[in-house]
């Protein structure tokens, strides 16, 4: 499948503007151009990008995206879609559940913009319902019969939108078959996102069509720092295998970065650099190469471009 790895694949999500520069005339450095990003990422030695549809996005197959396009096969960059942050599948209000439909459906043929072949999406959160629900619900997934309700309609909002997708693009529907919605775990106790929940909604909709996005700093912010190490990575990893397969975590799309973390769960993300938070990607890396996984690794940390060069240095380093 188009959404599996032949090697381990390491990112950014987006590019800092006051860093992204290329050559110019007169050996002078320039603003980068969008299609050159590709280019730009390999020539720090990385080979995955996640761009950044958060906020809506207006993307078409114009020029700028089929050189784009063009770009990532020759510079053999994986770009993946973050689908944007306004998709809220658990939402009580109907025109909001329906809407998150439609974005859903319109991030599939940005995904054909850009060559990509993954999909990232905040699956929504509990509401009101948090409230009821104890910590154990909250953080680890214990399921509770009306977080059932919001994750089967989860399930149900991202099969709509897949559907929806063929009926809006009916001539891009083959290129839809290539691509895999990845449901995020989330690290604010409120949102829905703890493992257990991420993997029922593969396992019922299908990994054909939806695998999962584990962000282990988002994990590590949600049990409050308690689950740190080896311990994190392989509770985890172990989940995944027993219930979507090996083949599913062979390929696993992975979100990193160092979070700062309240009593209910995530507050910011900080540099890979600082000490004073985790998880640590050391771990991380080295049951990758135990295991002979080939996952993407994204960074989501502030110093996008420099911390993806920085795991991507540990990385060949550890395989000497």
């Amino acid at each position: 499948m188009n959404f599996e790895n032949r090697t381990l694949r390491i990112g950014p999500t987006g590019a800092q503007k006051e860093l992204f520069f290329m050559p110019g005339r007169g050996g002078k450095l320039r603003k980068g151009k969008r299609e050159e990003l590709p280019e730009y990422f390999a020539k720090l030695g990385l080979n995955a990008y996640e761009f950044p549809a958060g906020r809506m996005s207006h993307l078409n197959d114009g020029p700028v995206y089929q050189k784009l396009r063009e770009n990532s096969t020759t510079y053999d960059v994986a770009i993946s879609l973050h689908a944007p942050y306004y998709i809220s599948l658990t939402s009580d209000s109907e025109e909001t559940f329906k809407a998150s439909i439609e974005r859903i459906a319109h991030a599939y043929a940005w995904a054909t913009y850009l060559n990509a072949h993954r999909i990232v999406l905040h699956p929504g959160s509990f509401g009101d319902l948090a409230k009821k629900l104890s910590p154990n619900q909250l953080i680890k997934g214990e399921i509770h019969p009306q977080s059932q309700k919001k994750i089967h309609k989860i399930i149900q909002g991202i099969s709509a939108g897949i559907e929806r997708s063929c009926e809006l693009y009916p001539n891009l529907k083959e290129k839809f078959r290539k691509i895999c919605i990845c449901p995020e775990t989330m690290g604010k106790h409120g949102q829905i996102g703890p493992t257990p929940m991420i993997i029922q909604i593969c396992k019922d909709i299908g990994v054909d069509k939806v695998r999962p996005c584990i962000d282990f700093g988002h994990l590590y912010a949600r049990n409050i720092g308690k689950l740190q190490g080896r311990k994190l990575y392989e509770t985890v990893f172990q989940k995944i295998e027993e219930e979507l397969g090996s083949h599913v975590l062979r390929h696993l799309h992975i979100h990193y970065s160092k979070i700062e973390y309240t009593q209910k769960g995530e507050k910011k993300h900080v540099g890979n650099t600082d000490s004073s938070w985790g998880p640590e990607i050391r771990p991380l890396l080295e049951i990758i190469q135990e295991q002979s996984l080939t996952p993407t690794i994204i960074n989501e940390s502030p110093e996008l471009e420099p911390d993806a060069v920085r795991i991507m240095k540990e990385w060949k380093n550890l395989k000497k």
